[in-house]
């Protein structure tokens, strides 16, 4: 069984290219459904603004397993293969663990301390477990990541004041705005991350902030809830953006809503007043064509590193301590993970020692007749203790070595299997190599 992670993210991959493979949570089913035709049944996808990664456990070969998934990725997003794998990043096994702790410690976002993560990973794992693909490995798997994340915001200081994109964002603005209650915001989309940076820019003493939102009372609602007012969004696009400073744009929308030319007749009434736009959406609400007119000053979330390296130095020593945090649980996945790796073996080799007292018994049979059957269940019961003495100290040894713990530089479940000739390598012992080997002819030759 292999355990593997498969994605693109913030690190490696370009915007441009990382909202081609955004997966919301309505086309999830449609995405397991794909993967299950694929013959992958126990996966579960993380999609985030900053990355999509495929976690999956399957009885695959490496090689098997990442074709596969990148097979996936580029048909059910309609993305060839050569556009994207160069970005691609695998790991398996302790990497694909560890990767995913550092995810659910926020040690791998954009902002570093990030709050939004953990809901995320979270859902992921929730979505997954709806529609059947998260089994025993990977339910595990998740449930000890969040355990991570929970561990990293109450042991350190790393999630202290609820860092995120919608901060950064905001702190993208103050560049633009030494005085934010004379900045005019508006605020497309009434979503989680929108809430976060509204909030923020109310913390900061923006006094005129409008929202907008396709579902008109969510609008309302969170207009209420700052002490601003409402926009009906189509309002919102066509007037709206006449009147603001600045614009965060962080919608549900499939695709941009913001070209150049719905914004060029908007930019002709505003006659040379700077407009300043940070699309924190994935993918992305703004085109970046509109950065060509004159006057357009258009910030998307990869714009926001510099924000977030200097956010990432103050935070440096929390970071520490969070990274110990993810690789103790690591760790401790990784204990559990591969003892159970040794299960199979340990029920092989007992049901061969289980076979080979029965062979015996069949054989030996007719020899006991004369005896009580108390008698000769007090000699299966001395058998079956001697088999077990013989299993006892393999299969400890066997738990050991499964969980990292043994000393030999050699796998001792291959070994055990090759030994016992479990893995076909040797044939199976016939009634025959029995009676040869006890001078007794058994019932199954004379019958």
């Amino acid at each position: 069984m292999i355990l593997a992670q498969l994605g693109l993210s913030h690190h490696t991959t370009p915007i441009y290219l990382r909202e081609r493979f955004n997966c919301p949570d309505s086309a999830v089913t449609d995405a397991y459904h794909a993967l299950h035709g694929l013959g992958v049944n126990e996966v579960v996808i993380v999609s985030t603004c900053n990355r999509v990664e495929l976690y999956a456990c399957a009885e695959m070969t490496e090689e098997v397993l990442r074709r596969t998934l990148v097979r996936f990725l580029s048909q059910f997003h309609h993305v060839p293969e050569r556009d994207f794998d160069q970005h691609l990043q695998w790991r398996v096994d302790q990497e694909a663990v560890a990767h995913l702790m550092r995810v659910a410690a926020s040690l791998d976002s954009l902002v570093l301390g990030e709050a939004q993560i953990l809901g995320q990973v979270r859902n992921a794992l929730r979505l997954a477990q709806d529609r059947g693909h998260a089994g025993l490995t990977l339910t595990r798997l998740f449930e000890q990541a969040l355990h991570t994340g929970k561990r990293v915001q109450t042991e350190t200081g790393l999630g202290r004041g609820r860092y995120s994109v919608g901060h950064a964002a905001v702190e993208m603005a103050g560049r633009i705005f030494d005085d934010f209650s004379k900045a005019k915001i508006l605020i497309l989309g009434a979503g989680k991350m929108s809430e976060v940076t509204a909030r923020h820019l109310v913390e900061k003493g923006v006094r005129w902030v409008v929202v907008a939102n396709r579902t008109y009372q969510r609008a309302v609602d969170l207009a209420i809830q700052l002490g601003g007012s409402a926009m009906a969004f189509d309002d919102a696009i066509n007037t709206g953006m006449a009147d603001a400073d600045i614009v965060i744009a962080s919608t549900a929308a499939p695709h941009a809503i913001i070209h150049r030319g719905n914004l060029q007749p908007i930019m002709r009434r505003r006659r040379g007043k700077p407009l300043f736009i940070i699309d924190i959406a994935i993918p992305r609400d703004v085109d970046p064509n509109v950065n060509s007119l004159e006057n357009v000053f258009l910030y998307n979330v990869d714009d926001l590193q510099q924000c977030v390296n200097d956010d990432a130095m103050r935070r440096a020593g929390e970071a520490d301590a969070a990274r110990l945090i993810a690789e103790e649980e690591t760790l401790g996945f990784l204990s559990w993970f591969r003892a159970r790796q040794a299960t199979p073996t340990i029920a092989q080799l007992k049901g061969h020692l289980d076979d080979i007292k029965q062979d015996y018994l069949r054989i030996f049979g007719p020899r006991l007749a004369h005896l009580s059957a108390k008698d000769r269940q007090t000699i299966e019961t001395m058998v079956q203790s001697m088999m077990d003495q013989v299993a006892r100290q393999p299969i400890q040894k066997l738990k050991r070595d499964a969980a990292g713990e043994g000393t030999v530089p050699i796998s001792l479940a291959a070994a055990t299997l090759h030994l016992f000739g479990l893995d076909g390598s040797t044939p199976e012992v016939s009634a025959t190599d029995l009676d040869e080997a006890t001078g007794v002819t058994s019932s199954r030759e004379s019958a």
